[in-house]
């Protein structure tokens, strides 16, 4: 066809065009060229979100412009054209109406068919992947999508990715101090974790109280053996051990069968530390003795230790036991020896509170300094004052948080042995603050305002949730491997557990 000469058509006539010239209408005025098959359109869409090389095939343009059902419909590089009553060009494969599949419906469907068939993850750009894994746990993608391919391993190994994900969710400094070491990956699944078990702690944990064998107001619980074994000290000298395992909610009967032991008179003063190592439970009291329990000769005591006062709190380790006494004094016992190798005089008020690591051993005492002691070079070293005393302390990871007595935490930075105090908080206690336990996912606090609170581990920790199950004051909490208690002056001891897992899950 001359493509100078006008073109004389009706709306029910069908033409062959020549490509090489360009179309013109009765007017004379040149037409714009035909639209691409959409087939072609799409296709190139699909490239430029890097579908992969090899994926495309010249086959595929013949499969998506005549899909499977269809008539054989004209080629691409030649389409049939036909035109309107206003005399536009119309392609039949855009306008469907001379399709001649059963339905333009069906043509469609299995068009995108095959288009969402060649999409997977690994050929995903990775700005789309990243969007995607936003709505994943941390848990999922490190402990099954990592390890799907060499590509997605490499890129959630990198700790750039860990760290922009915990700082875009949680925009304050964390952890709050920096240590050696930081794996980010467990950083950021424990963050999540904890974050999405107690902001919904009614859904994912368990509650119970314990009170058969009490009497008295509980001053301290501890949990030991990953979180199987509690034991509970009270003001009528019981010291009990729950075996929780036993325990059925669904079954109220087994709550007692959870009571292994309930020893009257274990001392002759209220119980008011608890530590343990291996099976062995090491128990202070006023009574001005420290005695070891060992679970595996049917929980008797095996050794006894006595100091000059009441004993406040115990640190315990392999071959080594210092305890804080009333007396204003530290003890240092080998346990080889049996008997207390030191007595050391570091303050002028009694001694609440110790910890203890490879390099330091730090107390706390209502004459509202902490000593720092150097295990290597066997002195005090420096000394810290604050405002308020502490009542207890959680100590590792370069962090030491304290509570005290007007219920305000603070954080101190113990980063190359500095030991300076970074600030205290206000975390909503009303009371003094009795316990304080800090981990990677949350710290957890106590206080006689009947609370415990379980607060974001950042600077600034702000509650996640408040858990206010207790009549009166909470003396002392405990918490291992997803199990937490508390010690009640309401006569009971508050439990919390995982409901589908015990401890937390991969």
């Amino acid at each position: 066809m001359d493509g100078s000469a006008p073109i004389q058509s009706s709306s029910n006539t069908d033409l062959e065009l020549d490509h090489s010239a360009p179309v013109q209408n009765t007017t004379g005025k040149a037409k714009s060229p035909e639209p691409q098959n959409p087939a072609e359109n799409m296709l190139s869409g699909f490239k430029e979100l890097h579908l992969g090389e090899g994926q495309i095939s010249p086959d595929t343009v013949t499969t998506l412009t005549n899909p499977v059902g269809c008539a054989e419909t004209p080629s691409v590089t030649e389409p049939q054209m036909e035109f309107d009553a206003q005399n536009t060009p119309r392609d039949p494969a855009i306008d469907g109406s001379r399709n001649s599949c059963s339905s333009e419906e069906n043509g469609n469907d299995e068009t995108n068919e095959w288009v969402f068939s060649k999409i997977s993850l690994d050929t995903l750009p990775v700005e789309v992947l990243l969007l995607i894994c936003e709505y994943l746990e941390a848990s999922v993608i490190i402990n099954s999508m990592s390890r799907v391919c060499h590509a997605f391993h490499d890129l959630f190994v990198n700790e750039v990715y860990w760290r922009m994900r915990l700082t875009k969710r949680w925009p304050k400094k964390y952890p709050p101090v920096d240590y050696d070491g930081i794996d980010w990956q467990e950083l950021c699944m424990e963050r999540e974790r904890f974050h999405r078990v107690w902001s919904q702690s009614d859904e994912h944990m368990e509650h119970f109280t314990f009170n058969s064998c009490l009497f008295a107001a509980v001053d301290v619980v501890h949990l030991m053996q990953e979180g199987r074994f509690l034991a509970t000290g009270s003001r009528d000298r019981y010291l009990t051990l729950l075996d929780l395992t036993k325990y059925d909610s669904s079954r109220p009967e087994t709550k007692k069968e959870m009571q292994l032991h309930c020893i009257n008179k274990a001392h002759n003063g209220w119980i008011w530390c608890m530590a343990s190592l291996d099976n062995c439970l090491y128990t202070g009291s006023w009574d001005t003795k420290i005695k070891v329990w060992d679970l595996g000769q049917d929980f008797t005591p095996v050794t006894t230790y006595k100091c000059k006062s009441a004993v406040l709190d115990i640190h315990v380790e392999q071959n080594f036991l210092v305890a804080t006494g009333f007396d204003k004094k530290v003890y240092f016992i080998d346990p080889r020896q049996g008997n207390i190798i030191s007595t050391k005089r570091w303050h002028r008020q009694p001694v609440l509170c110790i910890a203890a690591d490879d390099n330091y051993i730090i107390s706390g005492s209502e004459d509202k300094t902490f000593c720092i002691y150097d295990r290597r070079a066997g002195i005090v070293f420096k000394r810290v004052g604050v405002e308020n005393y502490p009542l207890d302390i959680s100590y590792h990871s370069n962090q030491l948080w304290f509570g005290d007595k007007l219920g305000g935490l603070t954080l101190m930075d113990t980063t190359y042995g500095n030991f300076e105090v970074v600030q205290t908080y206000d975390v909503g206690h009303t009371n003094k603050l009795t316990g304080v336990i800090h981990t990677e996912g949350a710290i957890f606090t106590s206080s006689n305002d009947k609370t415990v609170k379980v607060l974001e581990p950042s600077l600034d920790p702000v509650p996640i949730t408040t858990l206010d199950k207790h009549d009166n004051g909470v003396a002392g909490i405990a918490y291992q491997n997803g199990v937490l208690a508390s010690a009640g002056c309401d006569i009971c001891v508050g439990i919390w557990r995982p409901k589908n897992d015990w401890g937390w899950s991969a």
